[in-house]
């Protein structure tokens, strides 16, 4: 298996930045981005099937679908490939803390826009560190 990118936020900008970070860290060369939880869902749905999981992340205030709207939503659709997911905020109010955390696929909140540091916790990560391990290159 192999483990895909999809960032999910409503900015162009924050899109482009956390492409250019996940590049220069190895984490990927080419992700996936919608500009809201409604884009991600139809990206996910259209990838059934497929031989990867799917790293999303994710800011929560959007228009159309917000972020906890997706979380909602991918909980009710077994058929999507696995998905992990890691909050990508401007939010530091621990009550979205919480929240997240009682979504199973959350893994990880990190403040935005992601730092060089951000993407080496997200390599660490117990779930996902599989991917990125020497002898998985």
């Amino acid at each position: 298996m192999k483990l895909e990118f999809l960032i999910v936020d409503d900015s162009d900008i924050v899109i482009f930045l956390h492409t250019e970070i996940l590049s220069y860290t190895n984490l990927t060369k080419s992700p996936y981005s919608a500009l809201n939880g409604e884009s991600a869902i139809e990206i996910l749905q259209n990838l059934k099937g497929s031989q990867s999981e799917y790293l999303v992340l994710l800011d929560i205030n959007m228009p159309v679908m917000d972020g906890w709207q997706f979380l909602e939503e991918i909980q009710k659709d077994d058929t999507l490939p696995p998905i992990f997911v890691v909050m990508v905020t401007s939010s530091i109010d621990s009550i979205d803390k919480l929240k997240a955390a009682q979504f199973p696929q959350v893994i990880g909140f990190f403040e935005k826009p992601l730092s060089e540091e951000n993407c080496y916790q997200i390599k660490a990560l117990n779930q996902i560190q599989k991917y990125f391990s020497t002898t998985n290159k």
